[in-house]
């Protein structure tokens, strides 16, 4: 009986340390599968200088404080990727905007934008080493006079990045750029495709993806545009978000410019601000339905990029994930088009048309063919009579 006794209570022992050894390594990896997706809001704010920066139209403003005021509205924090160069006149305007961004506790990063020091050479790799070298070591000192942390992510203006600055950016306590961008040809970084959308090193330092989603199969990179709020109709924000959910994609941003929100007549005269002509309600409304998408949704969390890089200090492990494009389709690209077509860019235009040449000839062939067997039948009036009285 007591040998029974044992072996029943070795058998239960036996039983619970195979649970342990199934359950314990399921309980360490299942929250590193089951992480989501750490999702960062990033805003260029390249012309922090003048009025541009609020966008104020009839006493409300739609510019930088308007998207600080909707993110805090979910309580979120994002990341605006400032460029502290202007003219010397504006310096003040400059500093006294820039510690509005800080004072909320919102996170300040690097994208300096070289037209406010020279109009004539309006990208960063148009600048000799030396010169980025100073251009950097200013606007960073500018950053930490109004009170925030030294920077440390980086965004090109225009998507402009090459090696060289890659190789500079780590100088300067740089961590991160977020600047690789393959579907526009000022982007001098080449991103193989197994490296889209993912938090891998490049270059010296680690790349926090432009989430890039796919519109048209087999086209490659010129199939593709980023997960921006200006370039992409709800519908397809919609669509790429809740793959990026399905799939786990381990790190995605959302692109947004400080001028998203407001309608404006651009000024003719250098420096002078641009005309606000009024809110930009459509873009206000895809924001909206992000907003309320990624809150709802347990499967986002909303980080900072300083937030999210010392995460990835902590554990690597958590950022680390195979490549993954969202795909709208078709249906999708053509209702952008559509919804855009008077508004934005000829390319609108040719996708919009481009159905109706396809179905016209085949609409103007089938009316030639029922012409056709029109004018048969009516040489035959007699004879088809004589059938019907058969």
């Amino acid at each position: 009986m007591a040998k029974q006794i044992r072996s029943d209570i070795a058998m239960r022992i036996m039983r619970l340390a195979g649970i342990i050894f199934l359950v314990v390594p399921a309980l360490v990896w299942m929250p590193e599968q089951a992480r989501g997706t750490y999702l960062v809001f990033t805003t260029e704010v390249c012309w922090p200088c003048g009025g541009d920066f609020q966008g104020t139209w009839q006493g409300k403003d739609y510019g930088t404080p308007f998207v600080v005021e909707k993110l805090e509205e979910y309580g979120l924090k994002g990341t605006f990727f400032v460029s502290p160069l202007c003219p010397p006149h504006l310096t003040d305007k400059m500093v006294s905007n820039l510690s509005y961004l800080a004072s909320r506790g919102h996170d300040l990063e690097l994208d300096p934008y070289p037209p406010a020091i020279e109009p004539s050479r309006p990208l960063f790799t148009m600048y000799s080493i030396e010169e980025r070298r100073r251009i950097f070591g200013t606007a960073i000192d500018n950053i930490k006079r109004i009170g925030a942390p030294p920077p440390i992510a980086h965004r090109a203006n225009e998507y402009a990045i090459d090696q060289e600055t890659l190789s500079l950016l780590p100088e300067f306590g740089i961590r991160m750029d977020s600047s690789i961008f393959p579907v526009d040809p000022r982007s001098k970084m080449p991103l193989p495709e197994d490296m889209v959308n993912r938090f891998v090193q490049i270059g010296g330092v680690h790349q926090l993806p432009i989430t890039l989603i796919k519109r048209v199969p087999f086209l490659g990179y010129a199939g593709m545009t980023s997960l921006d709020i200006e370039k992409t109709i709800w519908e397809e924000q919609e669509e790429a978000l809740k793959q990026i959910a399905e799939n786990g994609l381990p790190v995605a941003t959302f692109f947004i410019h400080f001028a998203s929100f407001y309608h404006y007549v651009p000024a003719t005269v250098p420096y002078e601000p641009d005309q606000v002509t009024g809110p930009n309600e459509e873009n206000i409304r895809k924001l909206d339905n992000v907003l309320k998408l990624v809150t709802a949704d347990k499967r986002f969390k909303v980080v900072t990029a300083r937030e999210l890089w010392k995460l990835f200090e902590e554990r690597p492990q958590a950022l680390q994930g195979p490549s993954f494009v969202p795909y709208t389709g078709l249906w999708l690209t053509y209702l952008k088009a559509w919804n855009h077509f008077s508004e934005h860019s000829m390319a609108n235009k040719i996708v919009v048309m481009a159905p109706l040449g396809l179905v016209a000839p085949i609409l103007l062939g089938a009316l030639f063919l029922l012409k056709r067997k029109g004018s048969r039948f009516s040489e035959r009036p007699e004879r088809y009579s004589m059938r019907r009285k058969s």
